[in-house]
């Protein structure tokens, strides 16, 4: 199971989330989970726990807080067609702004072995 962290966009316009899943052991290398357009849903929480389980710490931050906090879709109907509209909206430079505000927050975490690499 994991928990969620805080993360400073890098900008200074406010703070977003991220789901982290911890390794079972120890200091570990990170990975960075990219969101579908569905957001942080059960899905990409269950890719970001297998990376754990496998010897990661895996976080998957919230590209849309911008748009809209916490994006938790399904993939049919009305979610569906929430989630199209979202990306359509969706800043590019900002996304990969808050990937590396995420990278940074992660390079920080006490859990990340940083001499095992950088996080992906």
């Amino acid at each position: 199971m994991g928990f969620t962290l805080q993360i400073e966009a890098g900008d200074g316009s406010g703070r977003f989330t991220a789901y982290v899943a911890l390794p079972p052991g120890g200091h570990s290398p990170a990975v960075v989970i990219g969101q579908e357009i569905f957001g942080v849903n059960a899905n990409i929480r269950a890719v970001a726990d297998r990376y754990a389980a496998e010897g990661y710490v895996a976080i998957a931050p919230d590209l849309f807080w911008r748009l809209e906090a916490c994006v938790e879709l399904g993939y049919a109907g009305a979610d569906r067609e929430k989630a199209f509209a979202l990306f359509g909206r969706f800043d590019v430079d900002k996304g990969i702004a808050d990937i590396v505000a995420t990278l940074e927050a992660t390079r920080r975490m006490p859990e990340v072995d940083a001499a095992a690499g950088s996080p992906i």
